[in-house]
């Protein structure tokens, strides 16, 4: 219990020394500084107290704690000059408090950081299991960029509350693209390039960039770390963990230069300054391959809707994003093996992948063209109306960038586009969903039950058991926590239903895409989004997995059951 309520101190602390900064503008709730304040002294105080009482040799105890107890003095010295400071000068700031109140902070971080080698078991309980560790580490990455991001220089105005910063970073971090404040305008460059090496470590995943600095400086890995690797990547064999590892963060970076370069002289053209073209072209190459959606448009890329070689663009960078690293990978040697006329055979993951998503793309293009050429689409050139339409099909992949106004998409379209956003991209991708592979296995498994075949086989190969059982599992988890969160959304949200269900759906899939309503959530539902959000970066199967007890198989054998199904 002591070793989590030193990390609940550390994140006060750094609370605290923000809202001392914010002071002026909580209003009515400026209280909360006291409350944190007193909860640290509280706290502290107690701990010292209760390790003192505990000890039988009271001189030993003081002589081997002199530095606990001066830092001890030295903060509760600090927090009576803060509290005189309130009482002398209300509401106002005099010469040096600032400085005293990082000074407090800091002693109390270093204070945590002492103690971080208590910590080395119970971080090695959390390490040995993949799982928990690909949890823990995103949700130390958003917390971390939440309060980064907060920070007075990182917006226009100096000031984002705390609700909208976590959901913002959450939606850099689970490269959703969600938004509940305009990222061209609110944000200033700083804040603009956090978000973006938010999108990227979301994209990528913070471990897999960690990793490969390792490799960078040459730089061994133990059996654990490339066990953890291992199942971040679906990679059975451990001996190539190094190599995957380099491949896909050299493939990621080169796509995305690539992207760059392509978008930069469009950027020029539109009469963009060379340095804001850079910058613009990287941040929607970058965005676009993790399939985040976030623009530095106001109307995301409405205003390009007719630029044949941006769409494209953007659209090719999410289908590379959303397809997986490994499917990707294949097919550059596929490709490569063409060239060399050598004989290409790719797998049945790689097949299911790319069949499933042309299918998909083109039925939503085909969908999107038929429902709204009368409409939306009327006004456009017969050329921008497919290519808009093909556009928008593929941003339902998980990518919420949108050349269509949404808050005039038909009711049948916007239940479509939630059906496809549901599916989103592939397996080990940056795209959401419950993917690609997982509906090939579910409708494998339909065809072969319909046939009335033992064997689920997909391109003549079998389907085991344990992943046709772990694809319903996936859509079980995905309908639950989709329906849940709109259920609540459409008690406390005055918003139509289906909107909600495609906000929801959207937050689930990471797509991004909305009909203009998010910003205009209350607290509660914004935190419903950020949980979704959340869910469907991590995944359902690591979620299930790192929640587990791993309890040891039982030898006892229970009688079956027998329901009635249907």
């Amino acid at each position: 219990m002591r070793k989590v309520l030193l990390f609940i101190l550390l994140i006060l602390g750094i609370a605290g020394l923000y809202l001392e900064q914010q002071i002026d503008k909580l209003g009515e709730f400026d209280w909360i500084v006291s409350v944190i304040d007193l909860t640290l002294v509280f706290f502290l105080v107690s701990e010292a107290l209760l390790s003192f009482l505990k000890v039988p040799n009271k001189k030993y105890f003081l002589k081997t704690n002199i530095p606990s107890l001066i830092f001890l003095v030295i903060y509760l010295f600090l927090f009576l000059v803060n509290r005189l400071s309130h009482f002398i000068h209300p509401g106002s700031f005099f010469r040096g408090y600032f400085f005293l109140v990082v000074v407090r902070n800091i002693l109390l971080i270093l204070k945590v950081y002492g103690r971080i080698r208590k910590f080395t078991g119970y971080l090695n309980s959390i390490f040995s299991k993949p799982a928990q560790t690909v949890v823990l580490s995103f949700i130390v990455v958003i917390l971390v960029g939440t309060l980064l991001i907060m920070m007075p220089f990182m917006t226009v105005d100096g000031y984002i509350s705390p609700i909208n910063a976590l959901f913002t970073v959450t939606s850099a971090v689970c490269v959703t693209g969600l938004i509940v404040v305009d990222t061209a305008v609110y944000f200033t460059l700083i804040g603009q390039i956090t978000l973006l090496v938010l999108i990227q470590i979301g994209g990528l995943g913070i471990m897999l960039l960690s990793y490969f600095m390792v490799f960078s400086f040459r730089r061994s890995l133990s059996l654990k770390d490339r066990t953890l690797l291992s199942f971040m990547l679906n990679e059975s064999d451990l001996k190539a963990i190094v190599k995957s590892v380099k491949r896909i963060i050299i493939l990621t970076f080169s796509i995305e230069l690539t992207g760059a370069l392509i978008l930069f002289p469009l950027f020029l053209s539109e009469g963009y300054p060379p340095g804001p073209s850079i910058f613009n072209a990287l941040f929607h190459a970058i965005s676009a391959f993790c399939n985040a959606g976030f623009a530095l448009f106001s109307n995301s890329l409405e205003s390009f809707r007719g630029n044949y070689l941006l769409n494209f663009t953007i659209a090719g960078l999410i289908i590379a994003g959303g397809i997986s690293f490994s499917v990707l990978t294949e097919l550059v040697t596929g490709i490569r093996d063409i060239f060399r006329k050598r004989k290409t055979v790719l797998s049945i993951n790689t097949k299911v992948v790319v069949q499933v998503s042309a299918i998909l793309t083109v039925a939503a293009m085909l969908v999107i063209y038929k429902l709204e050429h009368r409409t939306n689409l009327y006004i456009l050139p017969l050329g921008e109306q497919y290519l808009s339409a093909f556009f928008q099909a593929v941003t339902l992949r998980t990518a919420g960038f949108n050349t269509l106004s949404f808050t005039s998409l038909r009711t049948g379209t916007l239940m479509m586009m939630i059906g496809i956003m549901f599916i989103g991209g592939a397996s080990g991708s940056t795209a959401g969903g419950i993917k690609v592979n997982t509906l090939g296995v579910v409708w494998a498994y339909i065809q072969s039950f319909r046939k009335g075949k033992d064997d689920t086989l997909i391109y003549r190969h079998q389907v085991s058991k344990d992943q046709i059982l772990q694809a319903f599992t996936v859509i079980i988890f995905g309908i639950i926590s989709v329906f849940t969160i709109t259920f609540i959304l459409i008690v406390i949200e005055d918003f139509p239903p289906v909107e909600i269900l495609f906000e929801s759906v959207s937050a689930f899939a990471t797509v991004g895409l909305s009909t203009g309503i998010t910003g205009s959530f209350t607290t509660l539902g914004k935190f419903c989004l950020i949980i979704l959000m959340f869910f469907g970066r991590i995944g359902p199967l690591t979620l299930l997995t790192a929640s587990s007890k791993g309890e040891k198989s039982s030898q006892i054998s229970y009688p079956e059951a027998t329901l009635l199904i249907g």
